[in-house]
Protein backbone atom coordinates (compact mmCIF):
# COMPACT_ATOMS: atom_id res chain seq x y z
CA UNK A 1 0.00 0.00 0.00
CA UNK A 2 3.04 2.44 1.17
CA UNK A 3 4.84 1.73 -2.63
CA UNK A 4 1.17 2.23 -3.98
CA UNK A 5 0.63 5.74 -2.25
CA UNK A 6 4.40 6.34 -3.48
CA UNK A 7 3.90 5.57 -7.50
CA UNK A 8 0.54 8.07 -7.16
CA UNK A 9 2.32 10.51 -5.03
CA UNK A 10 5.18 10.77 -7.71
CA UNK A 11 2.23 10.58 -10.85
CA UNK A 12 1.04 13.45 -9.37
CA UNK A 13 4.30 15.62 -8.88
CA UNK A 14 4.90 14.57 -12.40
CA UNK A 15 1.48 15.30 -13.27
CA UNK A 16 1.45 19.03 -12.26
CA UNK A 17 4.82 19.98 -13.18
CA UNK A 18 3.80 18.17 -16.99
CA UNK A 19 0.69 20.73 -16.76
CA UNK A 20 2.79 23.81 -15.43
CA UNK A 21 5.39 23.05 -18.55
CA UNK A 22 2.50 22.96 -20.93
CA UNK A 23 1.45 25.96 -19.14
CA UNK A 24 4.39 27.50 -19.37
CA UNK A 25 5.15 26.56 -22.98
CA UNK A 26 1.75 27.64 -24.08
CA UNK A 27 2.48 31.22 -22.20
CA UNK A 28 5.51 31.84 -24.46
CA UNK A 29 3.50 30.58 -27.72
CA UNK A 30 0.74 33.42 -27.03
CA UNK A 31 1.33 36.24 -29.65
CA UNK A 32 1.86 39.64 -27.75
CA UNK A 33 -0.91 42.03 -27.71
CA UNK A 34 -1.09 44.89 -30.03
CA UNK A 35 -0.31 47.60 -28.18
CA UNK A 36 2.52 45.50 -26.60
CA UNK A 37 3.75 45.46 -30.74
CA UNK A 38 3.22 48.68 -30.99
CA UNK A 39 4.99 49.52 -27.85
CA UNK A 40 8.11 47.90 -29.52
CA UNK A 41 8.07 49.97 -32.76
CA UNK A 42 10.74 52.58 -33.70
CA UNK A 43 10.39 53.39 -37.12
CA UNK A 44 8.31 54.42 -39.61
CA UNK A 45 9.14 53.64 -42.92
CA UNK A 46 7.27 55.98 -46.08
CA UNK A 47 8.30 55.02 -49.59
CA UNK A 48 7.28 58.27 -50.77
CA UNK A 49 6.20 58.22 -54.63
CA UNK A 50 8.20 59.36 -57.59
CA UNK A 51 6.23 58.47 -60.56
CA UNK A 52 8.69 55.42 -62.37
CA UNK A 53 11.72 56.07 -60.33
CA UNK A 54 11.39 53.02 -58.05
CA UNK A 55 14.98 52.03 -58.25
CA UNK A 56 15.95 55.33 -56.86
CA UNK A 57 13.71 53.72 -53.47
CA UNK A 58 15.68 50.40 -54.00
CA UNK A 59 18.96 52.16 -53.53
CA UNK A 60 17.18 53.94 -50.34
CA UNK A 61 15.78 50.30 -49.20
CA UNK A 62 18.95 49.21 -49.21
CA UNK A 63 21.43 51.34 -47.15
CA UNK A 64 18.92 51.75 -44.37
CA UNK A 65 18.44 48.02 -44.09
CA UNK A 66 21.85 48.22 -43.86
CA UNK A 67 22.08 50.89 -41.45
CA UNK A 68 18.90 50.57 -39.47
CA UNK A 69 18.32 47.83 -36.86
CA UNK A 70 14.36 48.43 -36.71
CA UNK A 71 14.11 46.79 -39.89
CA UNK A 72 15.27 43.63 -39.12
CA UNK A 73 14.04 43.59 -35.65
CA UNK A 74 10.39 43.75 -36.81
CA UNK A 75 9.80 47.20 -35.44
CA UNK A 76 8.92 49.42 -38.61
CA UNK A 77 5.74 50.04 -39.79
CA UNK A 78 5.43 50.50 -43.98
CA UNK A 79 3.62 53.48 -45.55
CA UNK A 80 3.50 53.98 -49.02
CA UNK A 81 1.90 56.92 -51.42
CA UNK A 82 1.65 56.18 -55.40
CA UNK A 83 4.52 54.11 -56.98
CA UNK A 84 5.81 53.70 -53.32
CA UNK A 85 2.07 51.59 -52.36
CA UNK A 86 4.37 49.09 -54.28
CA UNK A 87 7.23 48.28 -51.96
CA UNK A 88 4.90 49.00 -48.77
CA UNK A 89 2.33 46.41 -50.44
CA UNK A 90 5.54 44.05 -50.31
CA UNK A 91 6.75 44.57 -47.17
CA UNK A 92 3.31 44.75 -45.30
CA UNK A 93 2.69 40.97 -47.02
CA UNK A 94 6.29 39.36 -46.46
CA UNK A 95 8.05 41.48 -43.91
CA UNK A 96 12.02 42.19 -43.83
CA UNK A 97 14.29 39.77 -44.16
CA UNK A 98 18.01 39.61 -45.86
CA UNK A 99 16.26 37.43 -48.66
CA UNK A 100 12.93 39.87 -48.95
CA UNK A 101 15.43 42.95 -48.75
CA UNK A 102 17.44 41.62 -51.64
CA UNK A 103 14.55 40.72 -53.76
CA UNK A 104 12.79 43.67 -53.51
CA UNK A 105 16.11 45.98 -54.45
CA UNK A 106 16.19 43.62 -58.06
CA UNK A 107 12.44 43.55 -58.53
CA UNK A 108 11.92 47.44 -57.97
CA UNK A 109 15.58 47.81 -60.12
CA UNK A 110 14.55 46.06 -63.17
CA UNK A 111 11.15 45.69 -63.84
CA UNK A 112 9.91 46.97 -66.48
CA UNK A 113 8.65 50.54 -66.75
CA UNK A 114 8.43 51.45 -70.52
CA UNK A 115 4.66 51.81 -70.79
CA UNK A 116 4.84 54.20 -67.85
CA UNK A 117 7.95 55.59 -68.39
CA UNK A 118 6.92 57.07 -71.77
CA UNK A 119 3.17 58.06 -70.25
CA UNK A 120 5.11 60.45 -68.32
CA UNK A 121 6.38 62.70 -70.80
CA UNK A 122 4.93 66.05 -70.19
CA UNK A 123 4.93 67.43 -73.49
CA UNK A 124 3.26 64.60 -74.87
CA UNK A 125 0.59 65.28 -71.50
CA UNK A 126 0.06 68.82 -72.45
CA UNK A 127 -0.53 68.65 -75.78
CA UNK A 128 -3.35 65.79 -75.25
CA UNK A 129 -5.02 67.67 -72.40
CA UNK A 130 -4.90 71.04 -74.36
CA UNK A 131 -7.22 69.13 -77.00
CA UNK A 132 -8.89 67.09 -74.29
CA UNK A 133 -7.88 63.74 -74.61
CA UNK A 134 -6.85 61.87 -71.81
CA UNK A 135 -3.39 60.39 -71.22
CA UNK A 136 -4.21 57.58 -69.04
CA UNK A 137 -2.82 53.85 -69.71
CA UNK A 138 -4.22 50.33 -68.66
CA UNK A 139 -4.01 48.87 -65.50
CA UNK A 140 -2.76 46.09 -66.81
CA UNK A 141 1.01 48.37 -67.00
CA UNK A 142 1.10 47.50 -63.30
CA UNK A 143 0.88 43.41 -63.47
CA UNK A 144 4.69 42.64 -63.01
CA UNK A 145 4.70 45.05 -59.83
CA UNK A 146 1.35 43.95 -58.61
CA UNK A 147 2.47 40.38 -58.84
CA UNK A 148 5.79 41.23 -56.68
CA UNK A 149 3.92 42.41 -54.11
CA UNK A 150 1.66 39.83 -54.03
CA UNK A 151 4.82 37.11 -54.35
CA UNK A 152 3.26 35.94 -57.41
CA UNK A 153 6.77 34.65 -59.46
CA UNK A 154 5.08 33.06 -62.82
CA UNK A 155 3.05 35.89 -63.96
CA UNK A 156 3.94 36.26 -67.25
CA UNK A 157 1.03 34.83 -68.97
CA UNK A 158 -1.48 36.59 -66.31
CA UNK A 159 -3.72 38.92 -68.35
CA UNK A 160 -5.22 40.22 -65.76
CA UNK A 161 -4.48 41.53 -62.23
CA UNK A 162 -7.25 39.63 -61.37
CA UNK A 163 -5.76 36.36 -62.72
CA UNK A 164 -2.66 37.33 -60.76
CA UNK A 165 -4.65 37.73 -57.43
CA UNK A 166 -6.18 34.21 -57.89
CA UNK A 167 -2.63 32.97 -58.07
CA UNK A 168 -1.53 34.79 -54.51
CA UNK A 169 -1.28 33.90 -51.25
CA UNK A 170 -0.59 36.59 -49.66
CA UNK A 171 -1.76 38.46 -46.50
CA UNK A 172 -1.39 41.45 -45.23
CA UNK A 173 0.81 40.40 -42.25
CA UNK A 174 2.78 43.42 -41.10
CA UNK A 175 1.86 47.15 -40.25
CA UNK A 176 1.08 48.66 -43.03
CA UNK A 177 -0.75 52.09 -44.03
CA UNK A 178 -1.04 52.94 -48.14
CA UNK A 179 -2.78 56.48 -49.07
CA UNK A 180 -5.32 57.26 -51.75
CA UNK A 181 -7.61 59.73 -52.80
CA UNK A 182 -11.24 60.24 -52.68
CA UNK A 183 -12.49 61.00 -55.73
CA UNK A 184 -16.28 61.80 -54.70
CA UNK A 185 -15.22 63.88 -52.27
CA UNK A 186 -12.44 65.82 -53.67
CA UNK A 187 -13.37 66.53 -57.28
CA UNK A 188 -14.59 69.75 -57.41
CA UNK A 189 -13.92 70.35 -62.15
CA UNK A 190 -16.10 73.29 -63.32
CA UNK A 191 -19.18 71.26 -65.52
CA UNK A 192 -18.26 73.28 -68.48
CA UNK A 193 -14.32 73.33 -68.49
CA UNK A 194 -13.22 70.31 -67.16
CA UNK A 195 -9.65 71.73 -66.77
CA UNK A 196 -11.32 74.46 -64.59
CA UNK A 197 -12.17 74.60 -60.77
CA UNK A 198 -15.54 74.34 -59.50
CA UNK A 199 -15.29 76.15 -56.80
CA UNK A 200 -18.44 74.69 -55.08
CA UNK A 201 -16.08 73.09 -51.94
CA UNK A 202 -13.46 73.62 -49.62
CA UNK A 203 -10.94 72.11 -47.34
CA UNK A 204 -10.15 71.80 -43.94
CA UNK A 205 -6.05 70.87 -43.88
CA UNK A 206 -5.91 70.42 -40.84
CA UNK A 207 -8.12 67.12 -40.78
CA UNK A 208 -8.48 66.94 -44.68
CA UNK A 209 -12.51 67.36 -44.19
CA UNK A 210 -14.07 68.71 -47.55
CA UNK A 211 -17.50 70.58 -47.57
CA UNK A 212 -19.84 72.40 -49.55
CA UNK A 213 -19.32 75.72 -49.54
CA UNK A 214 -22.02 77.87 -47.22
CA UNK A 215 -24.33 79.01 -50.25
CA UNK A 216 -23.51 76.20 -52.49
CA UNK A 217 -25.13 73.69 -50.04
CA UNK A 218 -28.00 76.11 -49.08
CA UNK A 219 -28.69 76.70 -52.87
CA UNK A 220 -28.64 72.37 -53.28
CA UNK A 221 -30.84 72.39 -50.59
CA UNK A 222 -33.37 74.81 -52.00
CA UNK A 223 -32.52 72.65 -55.49
CA UNK A 224 -32.59 68.66 -54.60
CA UNK A 225 -33.11 67.46 -58.29
CA UNK A 226 -30.40 69.84 -59.58
CA UNK A 227 -27.97 68.20 -56.94
CA UNK A 228 -28.78 64.76 -58.10
CA UNK A 229 -28.04 65.97 -61.60
CA UNK A 230 -24.77 68.09 -61.05
CA UNK A 231 -23.72 65.34 -58.26
CA UNK A 232 -24.96 61.83 -59.15
CA UNK A 233 -22.60 60.16 -56.50
CA UNK A 234 -22.81 62.10 -53.63
CA UNK A 235 -25.49 61.93 -50.98
CA UNK A 236 -26.79 65.87 -49.97
CA UNK A 237 -26.65 65.45 -46.10
CA UNK A 238 -28.19 68.16 -43.54
CA UNK A 239 -24.99 69.93 -42.43
CA UNK A 240 -22.07 70.89 -45.00
CA UNK A 241 -19.37 68.50 -44.66
CA UNK A 242 -18.96 65.87 -47.60
CA UNK A 243 -16.27 63.47 -46.38
CA UNK A 244 -12.45 63.00 -46.19
CA UNK A 245 -10.32 63.53 -48.95
CA UNK A 246 -8.08 60.43 -48.60
CA UNK A 247 -8.99 56.76 -47.62
CA UNK A 248 -5.89 55.12 -45.90
CA UNK A 249 -5.78 51.22 -46.92
CA UNK A 250 -4.26 49.31 -43.42
CA UNK A 251 -3.87 45.90 -42.09
CA UNK A 252 -5.99 44.99 -39.52
CA UNK A 253 -3.30 46.33 -36.66
CA UNK A 254 -2.80 49.43 -37.70
CA UNK A 255 -6.78 49.66 -38.62
CA UNK A 256 -7.22 48.82 -34.58
CA UNK A 257 -4.65 51.60 -33.49
CA UNK A 258 -5.60 54.24 -35.80
CA UNK A 259 -9.00 53.68 -35.03
CA UNK A 260 -8.46 55.49 -31.49
CA UNK A 261 -8.18 58.68 -32.81
CA UNK A 262 -11.24 60.29 -32.45
CA UNK A 263 -12.69 61.27 -35.72
CA UNK A 264 -12.72 64.24 -35.98
CA UNK A 265 -8.94 64.55 -35.58
CA UNK A 266 -8.23 61.44 -38.09
CA UNK A 267 -6.81 62.66 -41.25
CA UNK A 268 -8.67 59.83 -43.32
CA UNK A 269 -11.18 56.79 -43.62
CA UNK A 270 -9.74 53.75 -42.84
CA UNK A 271 -9.99 50.93 -45.72
CA UNK A 272 -9.27 47.37 -44.07
CA UNK A 273 -6.89 44.97 -46.02
CA UNK A 274 -7.20 41.12 -45.31
CA UNK A 275 -6.65 39.46 -48.26
CA UNK A 276 -5.00 39.82 -51.52
CA UNK A 277 -7.21 41.59 -53.69
CA UNK A 278 -7.46 44.14 -50.91
CA UNK A 279 -3.73 44.78 -51.54
CA UNK A 280 -4.17 44.74 -55.02
CA UNK A 281 -6.66 47.22 -54.93
CA UNK A 282 -4.47 49.73 -52.37
CA UNK A 283 -1.77 49.44 -55.18
CA UNK A 284 -4.19 50.53 -57.72
CA UNK A 285 -6.13 52.87 -55.48
CA UNK A 286 -3.23 54.88 -54.92
CA UNK A 287 -1.32 54.58 -57.97
CA UNK A 288 -4.17 55.62 -60.24
CA UNK A 289 -3.62 59.72 -60.13
CA UNK A 290 -5.10 61.96 -62.61
CA UNK A 291 -3.64 61.47 -66.05
CA UNK A 292 -1.76 58.20 -64.83
CA UNK A 293 -4.22 55.58 -64.47
CA UNK A 294 -8.46 55.77 -64.88
CA UNK A 295 -9.88 55.80 -61.06
CA UNK A 296 -11.11 52.21 -59.35
CA UNK A 297 -13.71 51.69 -57.81
CA UNK A 298 -13.89 50.31 -54.38
CA UNK A 299 -15.67 46.34 -54.73
CA UNK A 300 -15.95 46.21 -50.90
CA UNK A 301 -17.05 49.81 -49.34
CA UNK A 302 -18.16 47.79 -46.21
CA UNK A 303 -14.39 47.91 -45.27
CA UNK A 304 -14.49 51.42 -44.88
CA UNK A 305 -14.78 52.85 -41.65
CA UNK A 306 -15.17 56.34 -42.57
CA UNK A 307 -13.43 59.86 -39.88
CA UNK A 308 -16.83 61.16 -39.90
CA UNK A 309 -19.81 58.93 -39.81
CA UNK A 310 -20.91 55.57 -38.88
CA UNK A 311 -22.15 54.75 -42.45
CA UNK A 312 -20.38 55.79 -45.75
CA UNK A 313 -23.27 55.49 -47.58
CA UNK A 314 -24.59 58.33 -45.98
CA UNK A 315 -22.51 60.57 -47.82
CA UNK A 316 -21.22 58.88 -51.34
CA UNK A 317 -23.32 56.02 -53.39
CA UNK A 318 -19.85 54.94 -54.39
CA UNK A 319 -16.05 55.17 -53.60
CA UNK A 320 -13.63 56.06 -55.95
CA UNK A 321 -10.11 56.33 -55.43
CA UNK A 322 -7.67 58.59 -57.29
CA UNK A 323 -4.28 58.72 -56.46
CA UNK A 324 -2.44 59.11 -53.03
CA UNK A 325 -0.39 62.00 -54.54
CA UNK A 326 -1.93 64.12 -51.87
CA UNK A 327 0.13 62.75 -48.67
CA UNK A 328 3.32 62.40 -49.42
CA UNK A 329 4.26 61.59 -46.09
CA UNK A 330 1.66 59.94 -43.99
CA UNK A 331 2.98 59.85 -40.56
CA UNK A 332 0.90 62.31 -38.64
CA UNK A 333 -1.93 59.79 -37.45
CA UNK A 334 1.06 57.51 -36.80
CA UNK A 335 3.10 59.76 -34.61
CA UNK A 336 0.17 60.67 -32.66
CA UNK A 337 0.00 57.35 -31.89
CA UNK A 338 2.75 56.11 -31.25
CA UNK A 339 5.19 59.75 -30.18
CA UNK A 340 8.31 57.35 -30.18
CA UNK A 341 8.38 56.65 -33.81
CA UNK A 342 11.28 58.14 -35.49
CA UNK A 343 9.86 58.82 -39.64
CA UNK A 344 12.27 57.86 -42.93
CA UNK A 345 11.03 59.02 -46.24
CA UNK A 346 12.64 57.88 -49.39
CA UNK A 347 12.38 61.11 -51.10
CA UNK A 348 9.51 63.41 -52.78
CA UNK A 349 9.68 66.14 -55.86
CA UNK A 350 7.43 68.84 -55.51
CA UNK A 351 5.02 68.71 -58.30
CA UNK A 352 5.78 71.53 -61.29
CA UNK A 353 3.45 74.76 -61.54
CA UNK A 354 1.44 72.88 -64.38
CA UNK A 355 0.63 70.05 -62.78
CA UNK A 356 0.31 71.59 -59.61
CA UNK A 357 -2.50 73.79 -60.88
CA UNK A 358 -3.99 71.13 -63.06
CA UNK A 359 -4.44 68.90 -59.41
CA UNK A 360 -5.70 71.86 -57.59
CA UNK A 361 -8.48 72.51 -60.32
CA UNK A 362 -9.44 68.90 -59.99
CA UNK A 363 -9.12 67.81 -57.12
CA UNK A 364 -9.45 70.64 -54.72
CA UNK A 365 -6.67 70.51 -52.65
CA UNK A 366 -2.84 72.18 -53.23
CA UNK A 367 -0.60 69.25 -53.06
CA UNK A 368 2.22 71.49 -52.23
CA UNK A 369 0.25 72.76 -49.10
CA UNK A 370 -0.52 69.45 -48.16
CA UNK A 371 3.11 68.38 -48.36
CA UNK A 372 4.07 71.22 -46.08
CA UNK A 373 1.86 70.01 -43.51
CA UNK A 374 2.77 66.24 -43.72
CA UNK A 375 6.22 67.00 -44.02
CA UNK A 376 6.48 68.37 -40.83
CA UNK A 377 6.77 64.94 -39.18
CA UNK A 378 9.51 64.18 -41.35
CA UNK A 379 13.13 62.73 -39.22
CA UNK A 380 14.72 62.50 -42.32
CA UNK A 381 13.80 62.34 -45.90
CA UNK A 382 16.02 60.68 -48.65
CA UNK A 383 15.23 63.52 -51.47
CA UNK A 384 16.77 63.44 -54.47
CA UNK A 385 19.35 66.01 -55.36
CA UNK A 386 19.02 68.24 -58.13
CA UNK A 387 21.19 66.36 -60.88
CA UNK A 388 19.17 63.16 -60.00
CA UNK A 389 16.30 65.49 -60.40
CA UNK A 390 17.22 66.42 -63.57
CA UNK A 391 17.45 62.81 -64.81
CA UNK A 392 13.87 62.42 -63.30
CA UNK A 393 12.73 65.16 -65.65
CA UNK A 394 14.35 64.08 -68.53
CA UNK A 395 13.42 59.80 -67.77
CA UNK A 396 17.16 59.06 -69.45
CA UNK A 397 18.45 56.75 -66.41
CA UNK A 398 18.66 52.92 -66.43
CA UNK A 399 17.30 51.00 -63.52
CA UNK A 400 20.78 50.71 -62.13
CA UNK A 401 21.80 53.81 -62.62
CA UNK A 402 19.01 55.09 -60.40
CA UNK A 403 19.94 52.20 -58.04
CA UNK A 404 22.96 53.72 -57.43
CA UNK A 405 21.35 57.66 -57.00
CA UNK A 406 19.35 56.17 -54.54
CA UNK A 407 22.23 54.38 -52.88
CA UNK A 408 24.74 57.16 -52.23
CA UNK A 409 21.83 59.78 -51.82
CA UNK A 410 20.74 57.82 -48.68
CA UNK A 411 24.47 57.20 -47.40
CA UNK A 412 25.08 60.71 -48.27
CA UNK A 413 22.34 61.92 -45.78
CA UNK A 414 22.83 59.03 -43.25
CA UNK A 415 26.21 60.24 -42.73
CA UNK A 416 24.88 63.57 -41.73
CA UNK A 417 22.10 62.89 -39.87
CA UNK A 418 20.73 65.57 -41.73
CA UNK A 419 18.21 66.16 -45.12
CA UNK A 420 14.94 67.60 -44.05
CA UNK A 421 12.28 69.58 -46.29
CA UNK A 422 13.46 72.99 -46.61
CA UNK A 423 9.81 74.21 -45.40
CA UNK A 424 6.76 72.79 -43.72
CA UNK A 425 3.91 74.17 -42.45
CA UNK A 426 3.27 73.12 -38.60
CA UNK A 427 -0.19 70.91 -38.13
CA UNK A 428 -3.00 72.10 -35.90
CA UNK A 429 -2.64 68.39 -34.30
CA UNK A 430 0.72 68.56 -33.29
CA UNK A 431 0.05 66.63 -29.95
CA UNK A 432 0.01 62.72 -29.10
CA UNK A 433 -3.39 61.28 -29.16
CA UNK A 434 -4.90 60.97 -25.36
CA UNK A 435 -4.94 57.01 -26.55
CA UNK A 436 -1.23 57.14 -27.87
CA UNK A 437 1.06 54.25 -27.03
CA UNK A 438 3.98 55.04 -24.74
CA UNK A 439 7.63 53.67 -26.14
CA UNK A 440 9.34 50.77 -24.34
CA UNK A 441 12.30 51.31 -26.22
CA UNK A 442 14.61 54.37 -25.66
CA UNK A 443 12.96 57.78 -26.65
CA UNK A 444 13.84 61.08 -24.33
CA UNK A 445 13.19 63.10 -26.78
CA UNK A 446 9.53 62.81 -28.00
CA UNK A 447 8.15 66.42 -26.25
CA UNK A 448 9.01 69.91 -26.35
CA UNK A 449 8.35 72.01 -23.49
CA UNK A 450 4.02 72.11 -22.69
CA UNK A 451 3.58 75.59 -23.90
CA UNK A 452 2.24 74.82 -27.26
CA UNK A 453 -0.57 76.83 -29.05
CA UNK A 454 -3.08 74.38 -28.32
CA UNK A 455 -2.29 73.85 -24.32
CA UNK A 456 -0.76 70.47 -25.16
CA UNK A 457 2.74 69.59 -25.45
CA UNK A 458 3.95 69.72 -29.18
CA UNK A 459 5.68 66.08 -30.52
CA UNK A 460 9.33 66.74 -31.51
CA UNK A 461 10.33 66.00 -35.25
CA UNK A 462 13.16 66.57 -37.59
CA UNK A 463 14.96 64.39 -34.62
CA UNK A 464 17.48 62.93 -37.16
CA UNK A 465 17.85 58.88 -37.25
CA UNK A 466 21.12 58.89 -35.19
CA UNK A 467 19.54 56.94 -31.85
CA UNK A 468 18.79 54.05 -34.54
CA UNK A 469 21.41 53.89 -37.18
CA UNK A 470 24.70 51.57 -36.60
CA UNK A 471 27.80 52.89 -38.36
CA UNK A 472 27.82 51.88 -42.32
CA UNK A 473 29.92 48.50 -43.08
CA UNK A 474 29.74 48.87 -46.98
CA UNK A 475 32.03 52.30 -47.31
CA UNK A 476 34.19 50.37 -49.93
CA UNK A 477 31.63 50.26 -52.61
CA UNK A 478 31.89 51.66 -56.08
CA UNK A 479 29.42 54.52 -56.94
CA UNK A 480 29.14 56.20 -59.90
CA UNK A 481 31.67 59.58 -60.06
CA UNK A 482 29.26 62.59 -59.74
CA UNK A 483 28.93 65.36 -57.50
CA UNK A 484 26.19 65.67 -55.11
CA UNK A 485 25.18 69.55 -53.47
CA UNK A 486 25.53 69.72 -50.09
CA UNK A 487 22.88 70.81 -47.05
CA UNK A 488 19.46 70.52 -47.16
CA UNK A 489 17.46 69.82 -50.36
Amino acid sequence: MACWRAILWVACVVGVLGRQTYAQGTADRVPESVDARFAAMELLLCFQGKGSSLPYDAGVLHEAYARIPSLRKGRTIVAGNSSGSIPAAYFCCHGFTDANVQYAEERLKNGNRDEVRAMENVNTKISKLSRGLGTEIKHTALREFIAFALGVRSWQDARTIDEIVRRSSATPQFPCLIVACNKEVLEDRHPEDSLAPGRLKEIDLTNMEVSWKPEVHAYYQRHPDRFRRDHPELVLGPDRKIGRAVTFFVDRSMHDLLSRIPPEERLGDLRLMTTAADVALAILASASEPTYFEPVGDPQPEKILPADRTNLLEAVRRRTYYGGYIISMPAQDVRRMLPGVRVLGTGWRHNPLFARTLLKNWLLADCEQVAFLSEWWADMEVNPDAEFASHMNNRDTTGEQEYQYGLRRAREVFDRDECLPAFVLEPRFDYAAEASIAPTHAATDMLTAPDGPHGRAALKTMRGLAPLMKPASNRGENLPGTTHRSGRE
